[in-house]
């Protein structure tokens, strides 16, 4: 029989066996442990736990040979120990050769050092297996406690396998500890599945170890589907080592979202996922209507991750998507600059691969020219490496993508397929591309937001009105789906020929089922273009409507505009953080919010509650640089990206102290500390600059990781009424998300479109002065009035005000749900 091949990858590691064995073991001889002097009783147990003590120390009595004084040492240690320590102590003390002098050692270390609920699990995991002794367990313990987070959880599964001995189990350790968490979490997957031998599994780690971070994901998440087989998962392998990064990624939210069964999951990767991209085209119009909708499902849910990259391909960016300056470019090695060059994706490697090689050559600063106009053609390559069914799910996204990816990138790959290949038919191609009317309101209203309607859309009405059938089918599906749809139903009735706005009228007066939210949603949206937009509708729409307003009743809209000023100047004061990113973005953002506010009189100081200094030697130091920096704000922002402060600018009016405090984001850690400070020290207004792909790491990842601790609690939440400027690109969806993670208690100025620093800046700054001086009682539709010379002439016409039709709907429904009782959806950002 042929040696097994995991025993040649895994060698017999003798140092880790002597390093993990007790310190008082010498070779050839019995080690010798004496127990101390008797040390101070303990605690008496109380009642709760009598049982639990008499039992550990029953098991810790059936060691052999115990004298009176080691059986009393032993108690005492076992009265003090926590409930973990005393179920190690139960299962190590009856393991084979069993002696004190191997005991004593660890009951004292028991006693000492607290042993987690993880570790104790494993230990007792390993205690079960073949070939556990006593001699190997004292040693475990230390090797337990020294092994990451991750590596525990996986040589957890690595015990489960079928024909793992313990001593083979303790020679893993190290090479588990010295996986990446990718790597753990694919072993960790593989070594769970039912009726995976220990053989199979070791023998393929050296292949799990090669995966990227999306290989090993969409490896995880079939290797998790509850019927998987070691013979289905082994074989996915190689396939799924050569998937591309787009296909890993939506493989993996294919698993998550359709929950497949082994035979469904293995079909589908084999073929549809791991083919290329004219197979997959092809496949996606000859698979049945089900299919195409369970695709076209996780193609949307898994789009962010597309949409990340498309949108840093703007620029050169880090694995994180911050983008490099032309400064740090320029300090890079010409090995630095061909690491960036060799991210891009093979087409354009192979394209501008002469004449990046002929700019290295030439040295100077043309390999970062030539660099730039790869990345700029990378950002086309991977929009044409997509399906048609995948842009259509990413376009259906709206505004996650930046106006650029939206209108110049996809739009045209979109619009060229569909010509060739559906008869230049919006409508045959939404039969074809989506037959389930999933994402066709999605799409529909994205293009018509973003001006790209007309580039789609049929001129004749009843062509139109065609498309609309599927459009109501989809935008009025659910409280969320009309959410959604409100934003941009202007926009699509701008476009539409007068007889096709009153077939949506129609179609929206058809859709209310007069019950609960979903009528109240619809009703509001009706009365509110009545009263606001009576210009887009017809005399028979009109008609329609107010039939529609008598039946239902109408709503009080301006139960919904009160606004919370007064509560905010009850101290005297009104606070802002502003929130910049560490790139050249945040860089430009920064500089423009700071000279404005110079300009109009706020003085620059430190900012107390958002600085961090250690000691008064640094918070001088703090207070030296703002004042150094004087007008030079680009300097003052390289400081504080170097460092854990921040600045505030200040001003009096109207006898109200206005404070805007200005960050750079630093780090995880630092920006829960700042998290908490604003959620907790008062201040009223949050200000997101910058990219939107950094909203997460900014304020909704910190708030969660605060709740999860309990730093922050629902009531911190509910105290204030917080306004959210959002200067970055926005959305339906994540206005959603964050009115939801502030529990309904916040007002939002957000776009669905670009973020623009002529309408944040000036709308920031005038926000709190209109405030400062005019009554409490002001409405927000009062203040949309006296901040209406920032969005003249046409500019800003993206931006979702307060007061809006879109806030009024999702104060109506938080409103409803909290009266029901009915926790909002969230939907999950990561797997694992």
């Amino acid at each position: 029989m042929p040696e097994p091949q995991f025993s040649r990858a895994l060698p017999l590691l003798s140092a880790l066996l002597l390093s993990l064995s007790c310190p008082a073991v010498s070779i050839g001889q019995q080690p010798v442990f004496s127990p101390p002097s008797p040390a101070p009783a303990p605690a008496a147990p109380t009642a709760s736990n009598d049982i639990v003590v008499q039992n550990t120390y029953a098991a810790f009595a059936k060691i052999p040979s115990l004298t009176a004084q080691e059986l009393d040492y032993g108690k005492k240690l076992i009265k003090g120990m926590d409930y973990n320590a005393q179920r190690v102590v139960r299962r190590f003390s009856v393991l084979p050769g069993a002696s004190f002098s191997l005991c004593g050692p660890v009951l004292a270390d028991l006693a000492e050092n607290k042993i987690s609920f993880e570790q104790l699990l494993a230990f007792e995991q390993w205690t079960a297996l073949p070939g556990a002794t006593m001699p190997q367990a004292a040693g475990l313990l230390p090797g337990l406690r020294a092994m990451r987070r991750e590596a525990l959880k996986t040589f957890r599964a690595c015990v489960s396998m079928i024909g793992i001995d313990a001593s083979l189990a303790l020679r893993l350790i190290p090479q588990l500890n010295a996986m990446n968490d990718d790597s753990s979490l694919t072993a960790r997957q593989l070594f769970a599945i039912r009726g995976m031998d220990v053989r199979r599994g070791l023998d393929n780690l050296a292949t799990l170890q090669k995966f990227n971070r999306k290989q090993a994901w969409a490896f995880a998440s079939l290797a998790s589907v509850p019927d998987m087989s070691p013979d289905t998962a082994l074989s996915s392998l190689p396939l799924i080592n050569a998937l591309r990064d787009e296909d890993a990624w939506n493989f993996q939210y294919f698993i998550k979202r359709a929950k497949p069964d082994c035979h469904t999951a293995w079909t589908w990767l084999t073929r549809y996922f791991s083919q290329p991209v004219p197979v997959q085209e092809n496949m996606h119009y000859s698979m049945t209507a089900q299919n195409r909708s369970a695709l076209l499902d996780a193609l949307y849910h898994a789009g962010e991750e597309v949409v990340w990259k498309i949108n840093n391909l703007h620029a050169v960016t880090n694995e994180y998507g911050v983008e490099y300056s032309q400064a740090q470019l320029a300090g890079m090695s010409a090995e630095q600059l061909q690491g960036l060059f060799n991210k891009l994706s093979p087409p354009t490697r192979t394209r501008y691969g002469g004449s990046f090689a002929a700019a290295r050559q030439a040295g100077g600063g043309k390999m970062i020219n030539v660099l730039r106009q790869a990345t700029t053609a990378d950002r086309t390559q991977v929009a044409q490496d997509l399906t048609s069914g995948n842009i259509y799910a990413l376009l259906a996204q709206g505004s996650e993508l930046y106006d650029s990816s939206f209108r110049d990138i996809l739009v045209p790959i979109l619009k060229a397929r569909v010509s060739t290949m559906h008869r230049d038919d919006l409508l045959v191609f939404l039969q074809a591309t989506d037959p389930g009317n999933l994402l066709v309101s999605n799409f529909i209203v994205s293009l018509a937001q973003k001006g790209k309607l007309t580039d789609f859309f049929p001129t004749n009405a009843a062509e139109q009105q065609r498309i609309l059938e599927l459009v109501a089918s989809s935008a009025f599906k659910d409280e969320d789906s009309i959410l959604l749809f409100s934003a941009t139903f202007r926009y699509l009735l701008t476009v539409l020929e007068p007889s096709s706005r009153h077939f949506l009228i129609q179609k929206m007066v058809a859709a209310d089922n007069g019950k609960g939210s979903f009528s109240k949603l619809i009703t509001v949206i009706l009365q509110y273009y009545i009263q606001e937009y009576q210009e887009l509708l017809s005399p028979e729409s009109t008609v329609l409507i107010k039939q529609t307003i008598a039946r239902n009743g109408a709503i009080d809209i301006s139960r919904y505009l009160g606004t919370p000023f007064a509560q905010w100047k009850q101290d005297g004061q009104l606070g802002s953080l502003s929130i910049f990113h560490p790139d050249d973005d945040g860089r430009t953002s920064f500089v423009s919010n700071a000279q404005m506010l110079s300009r109009h009189g706020y003085r620059l100081t430190l900012s107390d509650q958002y600085s961090f200094p250690a000691n008064a030697a640094q918070r001088q130091r703090f207070e030296s640089l703002v004042a150094q920096a004087g007008g030079n704000f680009a300097a003052l922002f390289e400081a504080m990206r170097r460092e854990p402060f921040s600045a505030a600018f200040v001003k009096k009016v109207n006898g109200i102290t206005i404070l805007h405090a200005v960050h750079v984001y630093g780090d995880q850690e630092n920006q829960k500390q700042v998290m908490l400070r604003f959620l907790k020290g008062g201040d009223e207004m949050l200000a997101q600059r910058g990219h939107s792909y950094w909203r997460s790491e900014q304020i909704t990842d910190p708030i969660k990781q605060l709740q999860e601790s309990q730093q922050i609690t629902d009531q911190d939440l509910l105290a204030k009424q917080h306004f959210l400027s959002l200067g970055s690109c926005g959305g339906v969806k994540i206005y959603t998300k964050l009115t939801r993670l502030f529990l309904g208690r916040l007002d939002i100025l957000a776009t669905i479109g670009t973020g623009q620093a002529m309408i944040n800046d000036p709308y920031n700054l005038h926000f709190f002065e209109i405030i400062a001086n005019n009554s409490p009682g002001m409405s927000w539709e009062d203040l949309a009035r006296k901040t209406s010379f920032i969005f003249s002439a046409g500019r800003g016409q993206d931006y979702l005000q307060p007061g809006c039709l879109t806030a009024i709907l999702h104060k109506i429904l938080d409103e409803d749900m909290k009266r029901q009782g009915i926790k909002p959806k969230q939907e999950a950002e990561d797997l694992w």
